[in-house]
């Protein structure tokens, strides 16, 4: 420290203002630009203070280097590089700030009071100002020259009570050193507990490790819940500044070490200092958490929350025992009123098939009173008796009542005569119906005739016959052909020509009987010029011209030049009426129409999976003007022409 002697400097009075004022250079040479004037006090004061912070550095040398890295390979760099500092005492200062320091106190420090020693009543809570305040005054009370013997060790003490105090980093580690309660209550707290006097001191003495300030209190009773959680919020993110450097052995690092010594042994001494405070950082979360556990106002809550749910779920579970009920009566109501429908609609089918079989009943016992009735089990229909398997037939095919007694009335109100038959009217299928051996044979009855009338009535009407077989179409008779022609007004027909002829005779070949939709596609040949009925009405009368030329060579026994097999490739003669000497004659498989073929696709697909005997009689039953053998042929031909291709 330089000390140099300035004359003429005024002096001032303590409490005066500072006064400023420029001095010639050339008086400091060049050692200082600014003179700052201080009371006599005042400059005491700051004598001392310069003082014992020499000594205390002297006197703390070996803690002050425990350092970090950055800091360290920092003061490397000063330290190595001594003309970087000019040469004007710069680089000392500059090195000792950029050190972040793990402050070591030794144990005399540790084991006094320097807030009693300073004389401040807050102790750690004072400000920076107030100890300011207090380390003035108690300068001037403990100065050696206010002292009766001279003494400075009560000065001395106040020095050092305010470079431990005085220093920020130096104040923490000490404020961190004192004695401190790090109790907390236990998990489940007495029956009789005050939470409040027993979780609430304990968050105000740990208030003091706060990096932040005006941390919430944990109030009272009365306080509001958005209160109690934003203090819990704020406690569950608490940050400590609470220094642990007193609690472990640091190792020292010198000066004189490598740089990757320092930064090992920094790592080390970082690494301790951590365990301790991730061991404050559990000992507070698990303050936090045991008091939330027991805090009345969040059992409350949380009592109130579950009574809620319960409730909640209570009247969830009453709305669906309702709505549970309700679906059980309806069902109830449901199948209680399907069960009296079903039983009255079976109480209606047994009355119905009471009525009927009172007319069955009915009508056996009238045929059986004019004897009529024959016991036979045949079917057979004869013109003079009734056999009892036909009436059992009839009324099994009934469905009302109404038309049970249409056929009883029916057959009653005819005449029960026997009579010769009238051959001079003639009756179609008389004679088949009369068997040989019959002893009445040629007597006939108006009943029984009606009663037969509507057994087949009943046949045509639902399609099979009383043996189970479907029912044959006849066709129509020449008078009603020649009838429906004359109702008919003919469609006018395009005319075939040669070119037509060609594509109806490769179309034929092309597509061969048994083909897949044969005639859409000839008709698709011939350009849509003919539907396929005209197509096939068209190879029709040129085969049956064919035939015809053929029966008529026969019959007048001409001569004939022997001709070669026909075929399919063969061509059509150039008009329509003439002789197709290259069509083959169409067999009796091959008059089939196309609404005939798809009807026999369609049987055979629906009973693809049917294996009884009657099964082309079924597929009879769905072809227009087949019977089950004509199918059964064409089938076996549709089979052999797929086997050729």
């Amino acid at each position: 420290m330089l000390a140099f002697s300035v004359p003429e400097i005024p002096r001032l009075e303590y409490g005066a203002e500072e006064i400023s004022f420029r001095v010639d250079p050339k008086l400091f040479f060049g050692l200082a630009t600014r003179v700052r004037v201080l009371p006599r006090g005042l400059a005491l004061q700051q004598q001392a203070r310069t003082s014992a912070q020499v000594w205390v550095e002297e006197q703390l040398l070996h803690s002050r280097r425990h350092g970090d890295p950055n800091a360290m390979s920092g003061s490397d760099v000063d330290e190595s590089d001594d003309g970087s500092t000019g040469g004007n005492g710069k680089g000392r200062r500059q090195q000792t700030f950029r050190r972040k320091k793990f402050v070591k106190l030794t144990d005399e420090d540790l084991g006094v009071d320097w807030y009693e020693v300073l004389q401040l009543s807050q102790n750690d809570g004072s400000t920076e100002e107030q100890i300011r305040t207090a380390y003035r005054r108690r300068c001037l009370e403990t100065h050696p020259d206010k002292q009766k013997d001279h003494s400075d060790e009560a000065f001395k003490k106040v020095q050092r009570a305010f470079d431990i105090l005085g220093d920020s980093e130096t104040r923490l580690a000490y404020d961190s050193s004192r004695p401190f309660d790090d109790s907390i209550p236990n998990e489940k707290l007495p029956a009789n507990a005050d939470f409040y006097a027993t979780f609430g001191p304990v968050f105000e003495r740990n208030k003091k490790w706060s990096s932040e300030r005006d941390l919430p209190s944990i109030g009272d009773d009365n306080t509001s819940l958005k209160a109690v959680y934003r203090f819990y919020d704020r406690w569950a993110h608490f940050q400590s500044w609470r220094d642990f450097s007193h609690l472990v052995e640091l190792d020292e690092i010198d000066d004189n070490m490598c740089r990757e010594e320092k930064r090992y042994y920094a790592r080390g001494n970082e690494r301790q200092l951590n365990y301790l405070r991730k061991e404050e950082q559990q000992r507070l979360r698990t303050l936090v958490e045991r008091a939330r556990k027991n805090d009345p106002r969040l059992r409350r809550k949380r009592e109130e929350d579950e009574a809620r749910r319960q409730r909640e779920k209570e009247e969830r579970e009453l709305k669906r025992r309702q709505l549970r009920e309700e679906e059980e009566r309806r069902r109830a109501e449901e199948a209680e009123r399907e069960r009296l429908q079903r039983e009255e609609a079976q109480r209606k089918q047994l009355e119905i098939k009471n009525e009927i079989r009172q007319a069955q009943r009915d009508l056996l016992a009238f045929l059986e009173q004019h004897g009529l009735l024959d016991e036979t089990t045949t079917n057979k229909l004869l013109p003079h008796t009734v056999r009892r398997p036909n009436v059992v037939w009839i009324f099994s095919k009934v469905t009302t009542p109404a038309q049970a007694a249409a056929i009883l009335s029916d057959v009653m109100s005819c005449s029960t005569e026997r009579r010769p038959v009238d051959t001079t009217r003639g009756s179609e299928g008389v004679g088949n119906r009369i068997g040989d051996d019959d002893e009445e044979e040629g007597l006939t009855v108006e009943a029984v005739l009606r009663f037969n009338a509507l057994v087949e009535e009943n046949e045509r009407r639902i399609g099979v016959t009383r043996y189970g077989e479907p029912i044959k179409k006849h066709p129509p008779s020449s008078t009603d052909v020649v009838e429906v022609a004359k109702k008919i007004t003919p469609k006018p027909t395009a005319n075939w020509d040669e070119e037509d002829l060609v594509r109806l005779q490769k179309a034929t070949a092309k597509y061969p009987p048994g083909a897949v939709d044969r005639w859409r596609k000839i008709a698709e040949m011939l350009r849509g010029k003919f539907t396929e009925e005209e197509a096939m009405r068209k190879l029709n009368e040129i085969t049956a011209a064919l035939n015809h030329s053929n029966n008529s060579g026969q019959n007048t026994r001409t001569p004939v030049q022997k001709q070669p097999p026909l075929s399919n490739t063969s061509k059509f003669p150039p008009s329509a009426g003439g002789a197709a000497a290259a069509v083959p004659p169409v067999l009796s498989t091959e008059d089939w129409t196309v609404k005939q073929q798809k009807m026999l696709e369609q049987g055979l697909r629906e009973l693809k999976e049917y294996k009884e005997r009657d099964k082309f009689q079924k597929i009879a039953a769905m072809v227009d003007g087949k019977n089950a053998k004509e199918c059964f042929e064409r089938y076996k031909y549709l089979c052999t022409m797929n086997k050729r291709k």
